[in-house]
């Protein structure tokens, strides 16, 4: 029996089990009960070795991540996900958190903050490895013997600890069905756009979601468009619309569903073009639920920075090992199925 153990049969955190073993306080009586009858009746025994080991060590959990400015609020609910695990799950321990932030439209502020937090000799690293080359090549100079994960994006010819991060083929097949499902004449050309090139993810998503439309025999195109700026996603819907004739539905395998939704709304062609994408933040939910944009599928960015922090704090704690591949749930929202606010 372990900590962990004890925390996940009582529904708490680490921490909570902590205190309620050190007798530090802020704990309820109720929660304090319930730990108390998981010790007992396992009759739990502390490892009093680990235990001084850890009060002697520091952890240190080096982010490294997009500008929390950037994609319309979504990498700020990671950040604050990740932050607050820390603090709150994991008070009992002594962690912090070493954030650096990179400009994705900067080529070289990626390779800039990574060396920079390569300098601060962390214990662990959590990474968002949206820029696929770059990345790759970076990593080379990570330390062999210090862990890392990443969030948001699988990458393949790395050796994470471990990812939390939807499938992003699969997320673009579903979006492909999501799309045909929403759509008025099935039998248009279905588009899929997206903003980065070198991010791993989008390219997966736009794959599986034209190879939805491949195997119905039905045309799928895939757009990158020269200018992502919501101006420019803009003129690319308009473009768009002059060059194809019969539009069934358009997907953005971002963030930037509002732009193409309310493109579309101004012109007068929403109700015969479907609108999907990916990211509940709150401009998408505000076009969802008014009908602008008929299904969104969510990342869920808060339980992706939650799992990362405890997979990743319970191997530096316990030298626990988690699995290779954390799936994130394929989060389905239609106007029906949103809370209203």
């Amino acid at each position: 029996m372990t900590v962990t153990q004890i925390a996940e049969l009582s529904g708490v955190s680490i921490g909570t089990v902590d205190r309620v073993l050190h007798n530090r306080g802020r704990v309820s009586p109720e929660t304090q009960q319930k730990v108390q009858e998981i010790i007992e009746k396992f009759s739990y025994q502390p490892n009093i070795l680990a235990q001084q080991l850890r009060k002697n060590n520091h952890y240190r959990i080096g982010l490294l991540m997009p500008e929390i400015t950037a994609d319309y609020g979504y990498w700020q609910r990671l950040y604050t996900s990740i932050r607050q695990t820390i603090e709150n799950e994991f008070s009992a321990f002594s962690f912090s958190l070493v954030p650096f932030f990179f400009t994705r439209t900067v080529h070289t502020s990626l390779i800039a903050q990574c060396n920079q937090l390569l300098k601060e000799n962390c214990n662990a690293y959590i990474i968002a490895p949206v820029q696929q080359e770059e990345m790759l090549a970076l990593l080379e100079a990570f330390p062999a013997n210090i862990p890392y994960c990443f969030v948001d994006s699988p990458l393949p010819e790395a050796s994470p600890l471990f990812t939390v991060a939807q499938n992003p083929y699969k997320a673009g097949f579903l979006a492909g069905r999501l799309t045909e499902l929403t759509a008025t004449d099935k039998n248009g050309v279905y588009i899929a756009i997206r903003t980065h090139a070198e991010a791993y993810n989008q390219a997966e998503r736009a794959r599986g979601f034209c190879d939805w439309f491949a195997k119905k025999g039905k045309k799928a195109v895939e757009i990158i468009p020269a200018d992502t700026s919501p101006a420019g996603i803009v003129r690319e819907t308009e473009k768009l619309l002059s060059v194809f004739e019969r539009i069934a539905g358009i997907c953005t395998v971002t963030v930037e569903t509002q732009f193409v939704a309310d493109c579309l709304t101004k012109l007068g062609r929403k109700n015969d073009i479907a609108v999907t994408g990916f990211d509940m933040i709150e401009e998408n939910l505000q076009l969802l639920q008014s009908g602008a944009i008929d299904c969104i599928i969510s990342q869920r960015a808060h339980e992706q920075g939650q799992l990362a922090v405890q997979k990743l704090a319970r191997n530096l704690l316990y030298n626990e090992k988690p699995a290779e591949h954390i799936n994130i749930p394929l989060e389905i929202f239609f106007k029906e199925n949103v809370l209203e606010a």
